[in-house]
């Protein structure tokens, strides 16, 4: 019996060792082969369960709960499994895992009534209020895979031989599984085309701020360069490499802890090979790159946003003042068609900040007959599209039509130095006569010019409303005549 117990102690001794340096596939192993071997033991339980929950993986928390769970069933007053189980549980999410997550509560409760005061209790009971635990947690799986990758690459130099000694030593330590994974790692790593993953591990935080720069490029490019929006999701090449990285880190894992056990093998002298040593934790200087970088980035994007934003919201202050005279018709006042059309633009920009502006041209001596009229508003039309000037325009089409005239032709034109969009269409008025209205719409602006058809063709009418337009609106001194 005393061999027996000296066996398990042996065996945990062993797994916990395995443990803390981060072999947690190995302590697996020694501590399964052991409970197989020599039957229950609170030890073994409580460092399977560990080995489990230090992956930092759903899966393997659902292991480590079994295993206690197992152990408890067999010592249901052990302090370790009962401070164990209870601290996975209260870092559970309760989202994910409410049932698992209600649990905690019920095990500290068990811990204080069986030993108030313990170690285990006031351990609970600090992860129950939120305060630091003592002892530092065991590096991950990721930190130390890359951590040993990193110190490889960095001792040996070329990858291609880094992965052959990192081979050769894992055959003459069969029971290692830190060695099997950075062999794993370092052969997954030197395979062509993946030096990008290589300077990834190997200069963590240099590729990390170079990465951030390249957001930080796409994303004050976009408004800088007036790019389309939708050109900041480029940003999302930056990441790709981190997930290809932890793809590859998770396969070389699988590989290493699915391997054959090894009953012998024999020893291999590299004796090149840096011996790994226990995975710092993360220094100040990393913790202060990656905020740097993550900072830079959000400052980035927010200032990207708030800079596109502020070209989108902005828009051209017009002032309008009609010339007296268009291609020699001169302006007339106050006629019943200037009245009736300032009646509708108001109407259609009821309750906007707009300005309305509304002028007709003509003979003097025959004021009834306009010959050229132009309408519409100044103000803030940010919002203003090719789309939105078309719904304009469609609605000025369905009033003629309304009306009984019958439209024709839809054309768009080149809008000229002020920008924006320029639709025009054609259609006979009550005395046969065909006229043009063409529509112009911007930021700042929009307008119709109502002239008769001359006869030249879509851009005469396209030239007039252009030339009008110019003279109406303007940002410094009116022209007197067009």
């Amino acid at each position: 019996m005393q061999a027996e117990d000296q066996d398990v102690r042996s065996a945990y001794d062993s797994a916990h060792v395995q443990l803390l340096a981060g072999r947690f596939a190995q302590a697996r192993r020694t501590a399964t082969e052991a409970l197989t071997a020599d039957g229950p033991s609170a030890r073994l339980y409580l460092v399977l369960g560990q080995a489990h929950a230090a992956e930092d993986d759903d899966d393997h928390d659902d292991r480590a709960e079994a295993a206690y769970r197992e152990g408890l069933k067999a010592f249901p007053d052990d302090l370790d499994l009962l401070a164990a189980y209870a601290e996975l549980c209260l870092r559970s999410d309760y989202m994910d895992r409410p049932a698992r997550h209600r649990r905690g509560p019920e095990l500290d409760a068990r811990l204080r009534e069986l030993a108030p005061g313990s170690p285990q209790a006031l351990r609970i009971e600090q992860i129950s209020a939120g305060k630091a635990v003592n002892g530092p947690r065991p590096p991950s799986p990721v930190r130390t895979q890359t951590h040993d990758a990193r110190l490889v690459l960095a001792a040996v130099g070329d990858p291609v031989s880094a992965a052959a000694q990192a081979r050769a030593h894992a055959q003459s330590r069969p029971d290692d599984n830190r060695l099997a994974t950075v062999a794993e790692t370092l052969t997954a790593l030197a395979r062509p085309g993946r030096a990008p993953l290589r300077w990834m591990v190997r200069f963590p935080q240099h590729t990390l701020l170079i990465r951030a720069a390249l957001c930080v490029v796409v994303l004050l490019a976009v408004p800088a360069l007036h790019w389309n929006s939708w050109a900041r999701m480029a940003v999302v090449v930056t990441v790709v490499p981190t997930a290809l990285l932890q793809s590859l880190l998770r396969r070389a894992r699988h590989r290493a802890g699915t391997r054959p056990s090894a009953t012998h093998a024999e020893p291999v002298g590299v004796p090149d090979f840096p011996v790994l040593p226990p995975v710092p934790a993360a220094s100040s200087r990393e913790t202060a790159v990656a905020v740097l970088a993550l900072a830079t980035v959000m400052a980035a994007l927010v200032g990207s946003g708030i800079w596109g934003y502020e070209q989108y919201a902005a828009y051209p202050r017009y002032t309008f003042a009609a010339p007296d005279r268009v291609q020699g018709y001169e302006r007339l006042e106050d006629t019943s068609l200037q009245q009736f059309l300032e009646g509708v633009v108001n109407e259609d920009t009821g309750g906007s900040d707009a300005t309305t502006f509304t002028y007709v041209y003509g003979k003097r001596e025959n004021e009834r007959l306009s010959v050229i009229t132009v309408f519409g508003a100044v103000g803030d039309f940010h919002e203003m599209t090719p789309d939105a000037l078309g719904s304009i325009q469609d609605g000025l089409r369905s009033g003629l039509t309304t009306t009984g005239l019958a439209a024709g032709k839809v054309w768009s034109a080149d809008p000229g130095r002020l920008g924006g969009s320029l639709r025009c269409l054609s259609y006979d008025a009550i005395d046969n006569q065909r006229l043009t209205a063409c529509t112009w719409g911007d930021k700042g602006s929009f307008g119709t010019v109502v002239s008769p058809d001359s006869g030249a063709g879509h851009e005469a009418a396209a030239d007039l409303t252009r030339a009008v337009r110019e003279a109406v609106l303007h940002q410094g001194t009116p022209a007197d005549s067009v």
